[in-house]
């Protein structure tokens, strides 16, 4: 048995110590609600994680990130390349900054501006945070709404 757990054990020790980095997320096609990305290096190096994602419907996208590096710029690109949105994220940013940017529907990615030298155990992490952009009718809708209730308010104040 503990032959058998070394032969195991071994292989996966000498893949995680030739590692530079790993990258964790919760990005799998469809962004949700929330979804969140991280980068550790293991060995000095440079930050190079991307995190897909896929927008179905026109959305509000709001990002905000922190870094254990002195600073670290951050970008939100379209499927052609093109930067949509940046942030700079420091060791004091992660509660205090909010990029938030109106997005289409399509293909989207965050990934780091540019390689960034790193000591070994830096990292980053960021959430992402989606929500729906109404539809026109639905503000129409909405200020019908207003307007019945100011008129019904009016009757009621005139008929006492």
């Amino acid at each position: 048995m503990k032959k058998r757990l070394i032969a195991v054990l071994v292989p996966v020790a000498l893949a995680v110590s030739t590692a530079q980095a790993a990258v964790f997320s919760s990005f799998d096609g469809e962004h949700g609600s929330v979804e969140s990305g991280s980068e550790i290096l293991f060995s000095a190096g440079s930050f190079d994680g991307i995190f897909d994602f896929t927008l179905s419907t026109d959305s509000l996208v709001t990002f905000t990130g922190g870094t254990t590096v002195p600073l670290l710029a951050f970008g939100l690109f379209d499927e052609s390349d093109a930067l949509v949105s940046g942030s700079v994220f420091s060791q004091a940013t992660y509660e205090n900054s909010f990029t938030s940017v109106a997005l289409a529907a399509g293909d989207y990615y965050y990934a780091p501006l540019f390689t960034v030298a790193a000591p070994s155990l830096a990292s980053y992490s960021f959430e992402s945070h989606v929500t729906a952009v109404p539809e026109p009718q639905a503000y129409a809708l909405f200020l019908a709404g207003i307007g019945m209730v100011g008129f019904a308010a009016k009757r009621r104040l005139s008929t006492t």
